[in-house]
């Protein structure tokens, strides 16, 4: 088994943005935990980036392949706290093969040890994340928590089951986008394969340049789930003409096409382009339409803020509205060089703006970010006036489609 203890630090973020999950303040009841296995970001944002009102949604996973990763979240509730607000938490790991002999165990878990920021449910500080080597055996595995509320001197133990399965690819319906949208509550890295090899539109466009919205959201999946790269080049051996190109495009992305072995000389040709070609950076000042679709394509492919945080950066490019009717009115030249760079970059920012609204609207996770980012110091205040814009449009965008439903 190969795993990975995973620590992070809960910043003040955590007592501004807690969940409204269910809690129990009173110290006479014992002390409780439960726990998820799940394959959502550790970063948690989905989770802490959440408004209280809403509370974080949790998918679980209970079938995984070899190499496959998931996450041990436990999360534990009515916990003491000493007379200086401290919390002391820690836990044991054990999990067993199928056949019920051990297979792993780990002792004094980091559960939670500092200062409470409560009353609310926490999840451990530090994370478990599992995945199966090659030689493990097929079959339904155990795995046993015990946590220890040092402060209240109890302990609880919780028991769950997942099984190691071999690979599949899942099927995908027919025009069926569902499962894109939910991805970032709901991730399922498999599933970016079956799009991949079932997908009719090419990664690779007319003029020989990358789909950044499709490709980019594959890469950072698979970049994350590396288990996925063999299954990946067993269908490149398998594929059509153009599965072979989408797939070099891939491991050019992650800068593993050595794996790939010998080329046909069309094949080779195109790898080498590929390796070749410039790829924008979305972290630098947004301008183009591209770094808008990798910055949308990582927040679905991770449910982290970072992205959605960097969108709302285009509220700079404010100062191009108006360029078209200013040309339209001869105020302006549309000859000048100068000018068609202001053109382009209004189009870009009215890109930000439909994508923001449309993404919103179909997105609840999406939605949930904007009103935790709207509500902190995160933003300057041209971008909470640019974020308020949207998050007003998208109310009445909603109110009017249920006024249309009620008639």
């Amino acid at each position: 088994m190969k795993r990975v203890r995973y620590s992070f630090v809960l910043l003040i973020v955590m007592s501004i943005f807690y969940t409204s999950l269910a809690y129990t303040e009173d110290q006479n009841i014992k002390f409780d935990f439960l726990f998820s296995l799940t394959q959502q970001d550790l970063k948690m944002d989905w989770w802490f980036y959440v408004p209280s009102q809403f509370g974080p949604h949790i998918s679980t996973v209970k079938t995984v392949a070899k190499g496959e990763v998931f996450r041990i979240l436990p999360i534990f509730n009515n916990y003491g706290t000493t007379s200086n607000n401290e919390i002391n938490i820690t836990y044991d790991l054990e999990i067993l093969k199928p056949d019920g002999s051990l297979y792993e165990s780990i002792q004094s878990v980091n559960g939670y040890k500092g200062k409470s920021t409560g009353p609310h449910l926490i999840p451990a500080l530090d994370l478990i994340c599992v995945s199966f080597d090659p030689e493990d055996p097929y079959g339904e595995y155990t795995i046993n928590i015990k946590a220890y509320d040092n402060v209240k001197k109890q302990n609880q133990k919780k028991t769950k089951k997942i099984k190691l399965e071999k690979f599949s690819l899942p099927e995908l319906e027919q025009n069926n986008n569902d499962w894109f949208l939910n991805y970032p509550t709901q991730p399922q890295p498999a599933k970016a394969l079956a799009f991949l090899f079932n997908n009719s539109e090419p990664c690779i466009d007319e003029d020989g340049e990358p789909v950044w919205s499709g490709v980019w959201f594959l890469k950072i999946v698979i970049e994350e789930n590396k288990y996925l790269i063999p299954h990946l080049i067993t269908a490149f051996k398998e594929g059509t003409d153009k599965q072979k190109k989408d797939i070099i495009l891939l491991l050019s992305l992650l800068k593993e096409t050595d794996k790939l072995g010998e080329l046909s000389k069309d094949l080779k040709e195109l790898k080498n382009n590929l390796e070749g070609i410039k790829v924008p950076d979305p972290y630098t000042e947004i301008s183009t339409a591209s770094q808008l679709d990798m910055l949308w394509a990582e927040f679905f492919a991770t449910s982290r803020v970072a992205p959605i945080r960097q969108i709302i950066t285009s509220s700079k490019l404010r100062q191009f509205l108006g360029t078209l009717e200013k040309i339209k009115k001869g105020e302006l030249d549309i000859g000048s060089e100068e000018v068609e760079q202001k053109v382009m970059l209004e189009a870009v920012l009215k890109s930000a703006i439909w994508s923001m609204i449309s993404n919103c609207e179909q997105s609840p996770l999406i939605f949930q970010y904007f009103l935790t980012l709207y509500d902190s110091d995160e933003l300057n205040k041209n971008e909470k006036h640019f974020l308020g814009t949207i998050l007003n449009q998208v109310s009445k965008n909603k109110k009017e489609a249920k006024e249309r439903e009620s008639e």
